[in-house]
């Protein structure tokens, strides 16, 4: 089984999502950012390293949600989500092709990996998203 993160980032009340390019197990697909755990990494290290990685961006990690465990049949994956803001940075995408911010409503209508599907259709998951969103728009910083 591999271990991977996954950041939630939000802003202005909105989710990103990153496109996979054609050389991914998931091409195409838009997913939540992130990438494996190293050898002796904590989760939260590996996704802030991750994010600074992929899109040259410092986050924070405001919350972790409940993680999924999920076989894709070519690899058995531990994925470990966590909601996260920006806190540095302009967003420039070194490994995907695209990125959108998608309100949470609308995020199961987009074509997600079903490890990160998985991942907002947890109850307890969604419910701590919607309400993070709810109190950052209604306390911006």
């Amino acid at each position: 089984m591999i271990d991977v993160t996954c950041a939630l980032i939000i802003k202005e009340g909105k989710v990103l999502l990153t496109q996979n390019g054609p050389e991914s197990d998931h091409a195409f697909q838009w997913e939540f950012p992130g990438g494996k755990i190293k050898p002796g990494e904590s989760a939260e290290a590996c996704i802030k390293r991750e994010i600074l990685e992929e899109l040259e961006l410092q986050i924070t990690t405001e919350y972790s949600l409940i993680p999924v465990e999920y076989d894709y049949q070519i690899k058995k994956i531990w994925l470990i989500p966590f909601i996260c803001t920006i806190e540095n940075g302009n967003l420039s995408l070194n490994e995907h092709l695209a990125e959108k911010w998608v309100n949470v409503a609308d995020l199961e209508n987009e074509d997600l990996p079903e490890a990160d599907r998985r991942v907002i259709q947890i109850p307890q998951n969604k419910v701590l998203l919607k309400k993070y969103i709810r109190e950052q728009m209604d306390n911006p910083r």
